[in-house]
């Protein structure tokens, strides 16, 4: 893996956001990520390859896809309709671009710092009138932490705000070089303990933690750092007040909680992928109220998000 990128390779950008930051907002989604957390509502963002995600409701089970594939990648799979196997496809499109009921999308499309901000300039007069501006999602964005900041550049010489989101598993040159050009970073943390953290994600936390406290002291844009609340994984007593106790060592004194959800579920039937956290259903804001009075009472000031 790369530890610079030399062009963006997008699999989604969302215009008119609310929830990525203040303002209307547009969200670049970027391909790629060290990290393989049993929840991850986007799979498709975790590889660095283009791939092919299908839309299972949309599917006809015609099997066109699978005729027009050179490679014989297309197999029929048992409640994901006709899926694509990642080491086998070239990502040629071949199968997207023949698919009668528009089921197939190829995820991955590299643009260059010009090519992307001519996308972002169309909504311009929505960010300065509201506040918002463009944040970088993912995936892992800092791996693309040069052509980050190549993008924000221009976009900051128009006055438009840039935000990132990062999971901080990424070299700190690449964090310092991100850390210059936005004006927020949204940081997750996952787990406090670092064996747990690699049981749910794949990988330990201390390059996670040391960026975190790179970005405490030597940070001056607003930082909030995040906290995914999965059930059965993060959510016990010890778990918060481990988290608590990193926050006030930090001299952090916000942070902001994120209700599990399974919004992407059906992303990885698209890929072929099984999900992880089975049938765990969805929480609500109202079911992690509790963690406000929980924060007040070590001095931490909680949002629920």
């Amino acid at each position: 893996m790369s530890e610079k990128r030399e062009l963006l390779r997008v699999f989604n950008i969302e215009r008119f956001a609310t929830e990525d930051g203040p303002g209307i907002r547009t969200v670049v989604f970027l391909k790629g990520c060290s990290l393989r957390c049993r929840w991850c509502a986007n799979p498709e963002s975790q590889s660095f390859r283009p791939e092919i995600l299908v839309k299972v409701n949309a599917c006809g089970g015609c099997g066109r896809c699978a005729s027009v594939c050179s490679e014989g990648a297309v197999r029929a799979l048992s409640g994901s309709g006709y899926v694509s196997d990642p080491d086998r496809c070239i990502r040629c499109g071949s199968c997207a671009e023949n698919c009668f009921s528009d089921a197939r999308e190829l995820l991955g499309k590299d643009y260059t710092p010009e090519e992307l901000v001519k996308i972002l300039l169309r909504d311009e007069e929505y960010y300065l009138a509201g506040g918002g501006g463009v944040t970088f999602s993912g995936g892992e964005p800092c791996w693309y932490s040069g052509v980050i900041a190549e993008t924000a550049a221009m976009l900051k010489a128009r006055g438009i705000n840039i935000l990132v989101e990062t999971c901080g598993q990424v070299p700190e040159e690449n964090l310092r070089e991100v850390s210059s050009c936005a004006e927020a970073i949204y940081y997750d943390i996952k787990h406090v303990d670092s064996l747990r953290h690699r049981e749910l994600t794949g990988a330990g936390n201390e390059l996670i933690l040391e960026n975190l406290r790179w970005l405490c002291g030597n940070y001056s844009g607003d930082l909030s750092v995040r906290y995914p609340y999965i059930p059965g994984c993060n959510d016990g007593e010890e778990d918060i007040q481990e988290f608590f106790r990193l926050l006030r060592e930090l001299k952090l004194e916000k942070a902001v909680f994120l209700p599990y959800h399974r919004l992407g579920t059906d992303k990885y039937k698209g890929l072929g992928r099984k999900y992880e956290m089975g049938e765990m259903e969805s929480l609500k804001k109202a079911d992690l109220a509790f963690l406000v009075e929980a924060g007040a009472a070590v001095g931490i000031r909680v949002t629920i998000e």
